[in-house]
């Protein structure tokens, strides 16, 4: 299987940084969830095994990171262009089709991207005060849903500067 290269760093000033912002956050996160996922993933198994006692609350933990890790990962995800796409049909088509495509899925995942970080940071308050949690080790969601909501602006922010560099006709 053929692994992408990130995308190169050919953009200069506030562009070049939010795409190497966003590269960064991604590879830092990943690294760190991914390590400890794994890191107590191996401990709970090795635990249940050896002294019948898996590690409490891992299913909390490892569910929370997987969830970051996804959100971590929505804005690096368009520019550098490893998100879902049907490439068998895309690959089929010439630069036009293609051009009008992108930007179609680029408004249909803006209008995600913008929806999910509206209906996350409208829920901030309402997890805070009903102390909204997981059920093993009572892990606050707010702070989730805040990062959520980060993300997810971010998301469309990388939407809005994809589509901005199509539509001149360049390529992040």
């Amino acid at each position: 299987m053929e692994t992408m290269p990130p995308p190169k760093d050919e953009h200069t000033g506030l562009v070049g940084a939010f795409i190497r912002l966003n590269r960064k956050f991604f590879n830092i996160s990943a690294v760190i969830l991914l390590g400890g996922m794994t890191l107590l993933i191996g401990a709970d198994v090795i635990l249940r095994l050896v002294a019948g006692a898996p590690v409490r609350g891992a299913h909390d933990i490892i569910g929370m990171a997987l969830l970051m890790l996804f959100v971590c990962s929505l804005p690096y995800s368009w520019p550098a262009g490893v998100h879902v796409r049907m490439d068998m049909l895309y690959g089929r088509y010439g630069p036009g089709v293609r051009r009008i495509v992108d930007l179609i899925s680029s408004a249909a995942a803006l209008i995600f991207a913008i929806l999910l970080a509206w209906q996350a940071a409208r829920y901030i308050p309402h997890m805070y005060r009903v102390k909204s949690s997981t059920v093993t080790l009572g892990i606050p969601y707010w702070p989730f849903t805040i990062a959520i909501a980060i993300s997810a602006a971010l998301f469309a922010l990388s939407i809005i500067v994809e589509a901005v560099l199509l539509f001149r006709r360049e390529k992040p």
